[in-house]
């Protein structure tokens, strides 16, 4: 952990279009939502002076900028795979969520199979892209239109260029209620067609000492039950028409 004890600082990647778990406020500037709060509570438990400076994540960017140093930690809905883990260490798991499917209410999609011939909204570099893309075989006529941020499936979605959107079932649920119109929409649950989703902190390999003090911040706010309270905190939060587009910055 020297980095961070010499800068005095913790530089976390985050969302920055997800009301509720990680959003930048137009107005205010400030970065709000669960996970962000997750953070502040892991950088209050820092043995020594650890202020927060929160980056956006991008999906398809979040190895990345761990790897090159950009960022201490990552969380941002980053699932745990074994693939990933050859790239970067993670965290224990603070949630564990399951695959959904985001539609219009009517659309006639009420399970896996009525995929067949839609077009289906991924974000690039995550792990609904690659189950989508895998899963293409087995629905046939469907296509795939790829967005850089969470907040671009719900975006598909209204404009009507996407048929339903895959990602994880709270992801779903906060950009729904987020949306202008959260009655316009439902969840189609598909989590029994694919693992689980644990999402952990990531962290740059090699840096055991960071991820032993990440387990030992999430067992204790878990025992305490506060990684509940703060995640009912920010579902409640959330109210409709607080999503928005969000410039994708430049690296």
């Amino acid at each position: 952990m020297d980095p961070i004890k010499s800068k005095g600082r913790l530089d976390a990647g985050v969302s920055f279009d997800i009301p509720g778990m990680g959003f930048r406020d137009p107005e205010t500037g400030k970065i709000e939502g669960f996970e962000a709060d997750l953070v502040r509570a892991i950088a209050a438990a820092y043995p020594g002076p650890c202020a927060v400076e929160f980056c956006q994540a991008i999906d398809d960017a979040r190895i990345e900028a761990l790897q090159d140093g950009r960022v201490d930690i990552v969380a941002s809905q980053l699932t745990i795979t074994p693939a990933r883990q050859e790239e970067i260490d993670f965290s224990d798991p603070y949630i564990v969520t399951r695959e959904a499917l985001l539609v219009r209410k009517g659309s006639g999609i009420t399970c896996f199979a009525d995929l067949k011939g839609k077009r289906i909204a991924v974000t690039q570099g995550s792990v609904s892209i690659l189950r989508m893309q895998a899963s293409l075989p087995s629905l046939p006529g469907a296509t795939l239109v790829i967005t850089a941020l969470s907040e671009g499936n719900l975006e598909a979605l209204a404009k009507g260029e996407a048929d339903a959107a895959s990602n994880d079932m709270i992801n779903l649920r906060l950009l729904q209620q987020s949306s202008d119109d959260p009655d316009r929409y439902e969840i189609v649950d598909i989590g029994d067609r694919f693992p689980q989703k644990p999402f952990g902190i990531g962290v740059k390999k090699g840096n055991q000492e960071l991820v032993d003090f990440l387990n030992k911040a999430i067992e204790t706010l878990k025992a305490g039950g506060q990684i509940d309270k703060m995640l009912d905190a920010a579902i409640a939060s959330v109210r409709p028409g607080t999503a928005h587009s969000v410039e994708i910055p430049r690296h």
